[in-house]
């Protein structure tokens, strides 16, 4: 049931997930995705937290087993419009998260935990201030890629602005990072 609704929810956004259509593409009969869960946000909100589980070999593991700023770097370009980069299937289902995430506060706070462990990993190679920029010009690119299918990212310039962020940070006083936008 959790992987059907995050196709529907993948393919026609979060409004069109119903017991009825979860059910149904699922194969199971409407009373079971009631019995099991007892609302259709509660079912959003577990189908949203199986996300995790695709995130950790294609973007977490790379930028773990990176061993300095550079490879790192790397494995950034990599997840952004490489190797390891999401499908725009994927992208479209992250956006809806969050998206959904702005009305809901469970998804909101499973948003956060996902940013802040993503936040973990980034900081072993980036100082806390470049670590948030990385993170929200990959999601940034992420959403590039859904809304421009027919143009790719140039390589060249998605690794030239991750390194100018890394080397940005280098270059400013630590007192700089600690200025905040409300």
């Amino acid at each position: 049931m959790l992987r059907a609704t995050l196709e529907i929810i993948g393919v026609e956004g979060v409004h069109a997930a119903s017991y009825r259509r979860i059910a149904a593409k699922a194969g199971v009969p409407l009373g079971s995705a009631t019995y099991y869960f007892s609302d259709l946000p509660a079912l959003i909100v577990s189908a949203f937290e199986t996300l995790r589980d695709g995130l950790e070999p294609r973007y977490a593991a790379p930028l773990r087993a990176a061993r300095d700023g550079t490879e790192a770097v790397e494995a950034l370009v990599a997840a952004t419009c490489g190797t390891t980069s999401p499908t725009l299937d994927d992208i479209r289902l992250y956006e809806a998260m969050r998206h959904y995430g702005a009305r809901s506060s469970q998804v909101a706070a499973l948003l956060r935990d996902f940013q802040e462990e993503s936040l973990v990993i980034l900081r072993r190679s980036f100082s806390d201030g470049s670590a948030r920029a990385v993170d929200e010009l990959m999601w940034g690119w992420w959403s590039y890629r859904l809304f421009h299918e027919h143009l790719s990212l140039d390589q060249i310039m998605v690794r030239r602005a991750y390194q100018a962020l890394v080397d940005l940070a280098a270059t400013e006083p630590e007192a700089a990072q600690e200025i905040r936008c409300v």
